[in-house]
């Protein structure tokens, strides 16, 4: 076999017998991986097995990407992967922790763009799985992400005026978001009836997630729903307003060099609750959806 064919198989190999992550975590990772052996066969080396991978071919993979334009956040996430594979082979310490000794700039967090979404009844009556429908409302209402919205047993999520994320939260890191308003109650009393008393996901019984994944993307290309993400920018922004009593400066509010001593004081409040509520460790990124 090629040397292409050789280092594809070794990474094959190490994703077969290391299953870390959700299933979608798994794909991904395949993905990026498999796209390294591609890139390191076009421009002529010929490694066998991950175990021979250098510091020389990670810095020409590193400048490859920066050449391309690529964001410093997609080279960190393809950066992840490469550490999580050197350290499967025992040669965790051959690739610097630090992003800066590689040259990857930081991530850029302040855009000052608005992306975030609105979803109409409209919107909703043209999805006509129940299942992906209640998804996108529990998105637009408590700002899930997409994998979250599909995974969460709501007869179990909801305690009291809580409700609490659990194994189904991303890195199953559990989070508590209070329900405040009565919208909220109405999409947990949506889905309660739909699911009835079951501890049932929005799955249904004969599919696994990634089936249903990919339901929720078809059924969002058809009704030309873009973006869903967007939904919780949406949430996210309204939460700030609600907080602060003033828009965040992606929907026009005041930049930080603009606001008073007390308008600080309720930024900053509002942005470690809702970083919270979103299950961010750093408050930092709750510039992406509030620049």
């Amino acid at each position: 076999m090629s040397a292409k064919s050789d280092l594809k198989h070794s990474i094959i190999n190490i994703l077969k017998h290391n299953k870390d992550g959700s299933f979608k975590t798994q794909a991904v990772r395949k993905e990026r991986l498999l796209l390294v052996v591609e890139q390191l066969a076009e421009d002529g080396y010929k490694i066998r097995h991950i175990r021979q991978l250098q510091l020389k071919h990670v810095k020409f993979l590193v400048n490859r990407w920066l050449v391309q334009g690529l964001s410093a956040g997609t080279i960190k996430n393809r950066m992840t992967d490469l550490r999580w594979v050197m350290e499967k082979v025992g040669k965790e310490s051959m690739i610097p922790q630090s992003n800066a000794k590689l040259n990857i700039p930081k991530r850029q967090y302040v855009t000052h763009q608005d992306k975030s979404i609105e979803l109409s009844e409209g919107d909703l009556s043209k999805i006509t799985d129940m299942n992906t429908k209640l998804s996108l409302i529990l998105q637009r209402e408590f700002g899930l992400r997409r994998e979250e919205s599909i995974k969460i047993r709501i007869n179990q999520a909801v305690v009291g005026n809580e409700c609490l994320q659990g194994s189904w939260a991303k890195n199953g890191r559990p989070r508590k978001i209070k329900i405040i308003y009565p919208s909220q109650w109405q999409a947990i009393k949506q889905v309660k009836a739909f699911v009835g008393k079951s501890r049932r996901a929005l799955i249904p019984d004969d599919k696994k997630y990634v089936q249903q994944e990919d339901v929720y993307d078809n059924q969002l290309k058809r009704a030309g729903i873009y973006h869903a993400h967007g939904l919780r920018y949406g949430y996210t922004q309204k939460r700030y307003e609600d907080l602060t009593g003033f828009p965040c400066p992606a929907k026009g509010g005041p930049l930080k060099s603009e606001m008073s001593d007390e308008q600080l004081k309720l930024d900053e409040a509002a942005r470690k609750q809702i970083s919270s509520e979103l299950g961010h460790n750093r408050i930092s990124v709750l510039k992406i959806y509030c620049s």
